[in-house]
């Protein structure tokens, strides 16, 4: 798959599962989300997305990201 078939993390719908295919953002921050289990080729859940913070379930780990960081995470959605 391409960069073209992903999307932004921040478009997908609650219970959607993707993986993810970049994320487009400074070293600093590309650091800070492989801490918390979040890198290429992770498989996520998202389990709140409201007009604030995307919740993210990864393995047994939920996560809360800022929708800015979320629109730089590129990704494929799971079927």
């Amino acid at each position: 798959m391409s960069l073209a078939d992903a999307q932004p993390l921040s478009t997908l719908t609650e219970s959607s599962s993707a993986h993810i295919h970049v994320i487009q953002t400074d070293n600093a921050t590309r650091i800070r989300l492989l801490g918390m289990g979040i890198g290429k080729g992770s498989r996520i859940d998202v389990l709140r997305n409201r007009n604030g913070d995307i919740v993210l379930g990864n393995g047994n780990n939920r996560i809360s990201l800022g929708r800015t960081i979320t629109d730089h995470i590129m990704v494929h959605v799971q079927e």
